[in-house]
């Protein structure tokens, strides 16, 4: 089984993720785009059992979106973001914090394999990865 170790740009917080992520996209949904003030997120995402705080927690600040079920996980002293959560509860890890724990080179198992919520994109993206319309079960983009 697979483990990453991961930590804020303070080290104050440590998080875990362990065996498979659920999802390994860039995300273009209007929620996360709403939450995460981006375009579209490459992420990975984690059952809660995967993905746990292990320490620092006394030094993680929860911002609980007013009108979706989703929150953004943050360190309260450096600000740099955790996780966030979707609405089935997954923990969403930006694959840039991956990455800057890993030399900034994301470990090539958590690369991206597809585009998710393509129908709701503010950008169109040039490469050869599938694009779904809606999430990886939905039909895919024909442009």
């Amino acid at each position: 089984m697979n483990t990453y170790s991961l930590h804020c740009s303070c080290n104050s917080v440590e998080l875990t993720l362990s065996g498979e992520p659920k999802v390994k996209a860039y995300c273009h949904c209007i929620d996360c785009r709403e939450l995460l003030n981006s375009p579209f997120s490459p992420v990975t995402a984690w059952e809660e059992d995967n993905a746990a705080i292990v320490k620092g927690a006394d030094s993680v600040t929860v911002y609980q979106h007013p009108t979706l079920r989703m929150r953004k996980y943050f360190c309260s002293n450096c600000g740099e973001v955790l996780f966030n959560t979707n609405c089935v509860d997954w923990r969403v890890v930006p694959q840039l914090l991956i990455a800057k724990n890993y030399d900034h080179q994301l470990p090539e198992e958590l690369t991206a394999t597809a585009h998710i919520f393509y129908e709701q994109r503010v950008v169109d993206i040039s490469d050869e990865l599938p694009k779904h319309m809606r999430g990886f079960s939905s039909p895919l983009f024909e442009g």
